[in-house]
């Protein structure tokens, strides 16, 4: 008797299954290769983009904060120059600001750069000085810029009356002072002039 055939149907089933297992493995291949991919798509298209705009953004932000903080600290130190840096004929008020309604800033006038010949020197030495006069009160202070010219005169003349010894003396400009206030309060004939301030006093 011949063997019989061999079963050719029994064979067929493997290279089927090979080729599924391949299959199977296609996909997960190429997400372990795109994975990478994507990811770094996604930090630099997405992620980085948005950082950087929020980023600029909140700079803008701050700089802007800061530049309107720097213009209203520069708007107060203007103001208070004007307070300080009156000129000598300065008028005694001056509006805050151009518009209708505001408050009007008191200017008071600086007594600045009076200059004389120190007595007995033959005009070959001299004082100048410059000083503010302070006021009591509002009223006082008034009082006080109504009478600018008549209280440089009563200055000039108290100044050209001094001498080099006196002028020698360490307490010197504080008996100028005590000389300036008297003569002010005079003149005002109430005692209205609470102090003087130098800010210059140069014997030459």
């Amino acid at each position: 008797m011949s063997d019989p055939a061999p079963d050719k149907s029994a064979e067929k089933p493997a290279p089927a299954a090979g080729k599924s297992a391949g299959g199977g493995m296609l996909p997960t291949i190429i997400a372990v290769v795109l994975a990478p991919v994507l990811s770094w798509a996604v930090v630099n298209f997405v992620l980085i983009p948005k950082l950087t705009k929020d980023i600029k953004s909140e700079l803008t932000t701050i700089m802007a904060q800061a530049s309107k903080r720097d213009g209203t600290e520069a708007a107060a130190e203007h103001e208070a120059d004007a307070h300080a840096d009156g000129g000598a004929h300065a008028a005694p008020k001056a509006e805050a600001g151009g518009h209708g309604g505001k408050e009007k800033v008191e200017v008071r006038p600086k007594f600045e750069n009076l200059t004389v010949n120190i007595a007995g020197t033959q005009g070959t030495r001299y004082l100048k000085v410059t000083f503010n006069v302070v006021g009591k009160n509002d009223a006082a202070n008034k009082k006080i810029d109504a009478k600018y010219a008549e209280m440089v005169d009563t200055t000039l003349t108290i100044l050209a009356s001094l001498s080099m010894p006196e002028l020698d003396e360490p307490s010197s400009k504080a008996v100028v002072r005590g000389r300036l206030v008297a003569a002010f309060n005079d003149l005002l004939k109430a005692p209205l002039v609470e102090q003087v301030f130098f800010s210059d006093f140069v014997v030459q």
